[in-house]
């Protein structure tokens, strides 16, 4: 299982995902995919530094994240793929990306635009159209902040919008 989680979370790096989620699937290196936080040199550095010793942590933009993802898909080691927005998951299949079939969503911040459908999640129309696309993916969808609370799926979140 080289890709071993797929999060969407717009703080990207941080405790709950190296801390707690790196407990309960396996991770040797993390695939940060964002266009903005590729072209920005300061946060690259910052989020590359962000990872405990012993996991490395690449920044990309969509178009370099298709390929780091599909050598991630028959390395010997397992990488988490991080991105700030369903967006992003939903340009990687369009582009013909497969990141696998499980998506699990973290916090996605009140911003003006958006509405809260969930604890410490709140999406925009076009966030929940990239939702919608991916469910229509056969994409499983899960909301789980981190590891020991429990997974509410898309579907259910999807009534709250």
């Amino acid at each position: 299982m080289p890709i071993s989680f797929v999060r969407i979370d717009d703080r990207v790096i941080h405790g709950q995902v190296v801390a707690r989620w790196s407990r309960f699937k396996p991770c040797n290196g993390i695939l940060v995919i964002d266009d903005k936080i590729a072209q920005d040199p300061l946060q690259k550095k910052v989020f590359t530094n962000a990872a405990p010793t012993g996991v490395k942590v690449g920044v990309y933009s969509v178009e370099e994240g298709l390929e780091k993802i599909s050598k991630a898909k028959i390395a010997k080691n397992s990488y988490f793929v991080i991105v700030k927005t369903p967006v992003t998951l939903m340009e990687i299949i369009e582009k013909g990306g497969d990141f696998g079939t499980e998506v699990n969503v973290g916090p996605m911040s009140a911003r003006s635009n958006a509405k809260t459908v969930a604890k410490n999640v709140a999406i925009t129309d076009e966030e929940k159209s990239a939702f919608d696309f991916m469910d229509s993916k056969g994409i499983d969808i899960d909301f789980q902040l981190i590891p020991d609370e429990t997974a509410i799926n898309w579907k259910k979140v999807r009534q709250n919008y």
